[in-house]
């Protein structure tokens, strides 16, 4: 599985999302699943689908589905070259 496709897959699981929902446009408190529990839930569930550590600095970083993937990018994880 590409990443792209576990990171889209991450959102999905972690916010029980439709899986026909536009995630692109998600970001962090616009939406009533992605509420600060909902936060905690997506950190844990890409944390093990990448086998990374987010820690607290990084997570405030994190507040769309964007900047989700230039987090793990800037971590390690290659979305371009798969």
């Amino acid at each position: 599985m590409k990443n792209i496709e576990k990171y889209r897959n991450a959102f999905i699981e972690a916010l029980e999302l439709d899986e026909n929902e536009a995630l692109e446009e998600l970001a962090l408190g616009e939406s009533s699943e992605w509420d600060s529990l909902g936060h905690m839930i997506l950190i844990s569930t890409l944390e093990e689908a990448f086998d990374v550590s987010i820690d607290a600095d990084l997570m405030t970083e994190f507040d769309s589905y964007q900047s989700g993937i230039d987090l793990l990018t800037r971590m390690g994880v290659d979305f371009v070259n798969e």
